[in-house]
């Protein structure tokens, strides 16, 4: 089990990393139509369907899985909180494989919705024909690391719930 979750979480990072390249195209490509626009009155073709389709969500779904294994995601914890530890660790753990069974579910319809734009080359109806799948592929690639995460996340919660944190470290 030790060698997979190292070699889980480097793949997990290296999904965080471009996500984070995602996100600094987007900035650059934001700034760059809005600065265009300012001094040639001309927008950059395609910059605002590129953010939209394709950068955004890479940048979404490449970083769920990290944002989980560092506890990021929000939650409502007011309510959280007053419960005992054994059942907040319940909780935790029932959420995250109802998540993970969701977001199986999403990286499967994802998978399928990839395959079948590579299958019939469908592209973008917009000012650039790009195809489909490469705004597609992100959705299956971060599900099922998300998936993964989830799950590793409830099998420390429930094996090692009396010697983990929330957070599903080992204590």
């Amino acid at each position: 089990m030790g060698l997979f979750l190292r070699w889980f979480d480097r793949l997990e990072v290296l999904s965080l990393r471009l996500s984070q390249v995602a996100l600094v195209i987007m900035m650059l490509l934001t700034t760059s139509d809005a600065v265009s626009r300012y001094i040639f009155n001309q927008s950059i073709v395609g910059a605002y369907e590129i953010t939209e389709m394709y950068v955004m969500v890479a940048l979404v779904f490449l970083s769920m899985s990290f944002v989980k294994k560092v506890d990021g995601h929000i939650r409502l914890d007011i309510l959280f909180e007053k419960f005992p530890i054994k059942v907040q660790h319940f909780l935790d753990a029932f959420y995250s494989l109802l998540a993970a069974a969701m977001f199986f579910f999403i990286g499967l319809r994802g998978l399928n919705m990839t395959l079948e734009a590579i299958q019939y080359q469908y592209v973008a109806a917009g000012l650039i024909n790009l195809p489909l799948w490469l705004s597609y592929i992100w959705l299956p690639i971060g599900s099922f690391l998300f998936v993964i995460r989830l799950l590793i996340s409830s099998i420390r919660l429930i094996l090692f719930r009396n010697k983990t944190t929330l957070k599903g470290e080992i204590l």
